[in-house]
């Protein structure tokens, strides 16, 4: 009998001590299973954060380089419009100082032209000049004498009839000077086209082709 106590004793303590053993066991378990659980969460966590870091960072690199592009361009942009500009001023400048050599140059040109052409005005001023001065006095005065004085000019110059019938007065500086309508030119009637017929100092009538040339016609 005791014995058999005995026996049922050790296999109580026996079970108790499995049942303890395998509940230790499963509370262990339980346990590791938390923890491993814990740190998978831990890690998930960890490499989601990672993840977002990261594209956080990528993010922000990209803005960087976006707005330093941005700058570059602008700056890019500033540098040719600001050589445009340049390259226009120094364009305009250019065109003034071209436009103003060739106005210079027309003045010049001009002022020229006038200082020419005033200096042979007054050597033809002082060529005639000196040729009433060599022009003997005498010259006038034989023309005079030798032809008839047949009438006037408008402006008071007297006109003769040469040798040969051609009608003409002395210039300043000597020359005849040919007419054909005079003051005392005495008209007689006119041609079939219209030309006055003159009636000349010895009575014979004539008229003036278009050559100038006397054309002497009938009574």
């Amino acid at each position: 009998m005791k014995h058999l106590i005995v026996l049922l004793a050790l296999s109580a303590a026996i079970l108790g001590a499995q049942v303890s053993t395998t509940a230790q066991t499963k509370e262990k378990s339980k346990t590791e299973k938390s923890i491993s659980k814990t740190k998978k969460a831990a890690a998930t966590k960890e490499k989601a954060a990672a993840k977002e870091t990261k594209a956080k960072a990528t993010k922000a690199k990209k803005e960087t380089t976006e707005k330093t592009k941005a700058v570059k361009k602008d700056a890019k942009a500033k540098k040719e419009t600001a050589e445009k500009k340049t390259t226009s001023v120094k364009k305009e400048a250019k065109a003034k100082k071209e436009t103003a050599e060739k106005e210079s140059k027309a003045v010049k040109k001009e002022a020229k032209a006038k200082k020419e052409t005033a200096e042979k005005e007054s050597k033809a001023a002082t060529k005639e000049a000196s040729a009433k001065k060599e022009k003997p006095a005498k010259e006038s005065t034989k023309t005079e004498e030798k032809d008839e004085a047949v009438g006037k000019t408008a402006d008071g110059q007297t006109v003769f009839e040469g040798s040969r019938g051609g009608h003409y007065y002395m210039s300043g500086s000597g020359e005849k000077v040919y007419v054909q309508d005079f003051v005392g030119a005495k008209i007689v009637g006119k041609t079939a086209d219209g030309r006055n017929i003159y009636e000349g100092p010895r009575g014979g009538h004539f008229y003036y082709s278009a050559t100038g040339n006397k054309v002497y016609v009938k009574k």
